[in-house]
């Protein structure tokens, strides 16, 4: 019984160190996310420390593939991207874009379908 007992307080306390580990080296520590729905589609701004900067990811389910969509992204009202995307096969959206660090905090996507309203996400870092 002893042994037993052992064996299972030396497994929860692999498992807190090795969890531990990940949330030191591994974790998504430097990265902000923001998810909701607008217009019946769901979406996910995520703003990422990478290399020195910024990677801006904006990620929207829409309901049908080949959908047309305008496409804004913003940090702190200057303009990183903007321009026409279309949904894949699985009806989503996948737009990157670097970012400067020092440049704001607040990013805003509006994105706006071809025969719709506009969805805005805004996240602020």
């Amino acid at each position: 019984m002893k042994k037993a007992v052992l064996v299972v307080v030396a497994v929860v306390v692999v498992a807190v160190v090795a969890l531990g580990v990940w949330a030191v080296w591994g974790g998504d520590e430097d990265e902000v996310v923001a998810r909701d729905t607008c217009g019946g589609n769901a979406y996910e701004l995520s703003v990422e420390d990478e290399d020195g900067g910024l990677e801006v990811t904006f990620e929207l389910q829409s309901a049908n593939a080949d959908e047309t969509w305008q496409v804004l992204i913003e940090q702190d009202g200057r303009t990183l991207l903007e321009g026409t995307r279309v949904t894949d096969e699985d009806a989503e959206l996948d737009v990157d874009v670097p970012a400067r660090a020092e440049d704001g905090d607040e990013f805003t996507v509006t994105a706006t379908p071809a025969d719709g309203e506009p969805c805005v996400a805004t996240l602020t870092r």
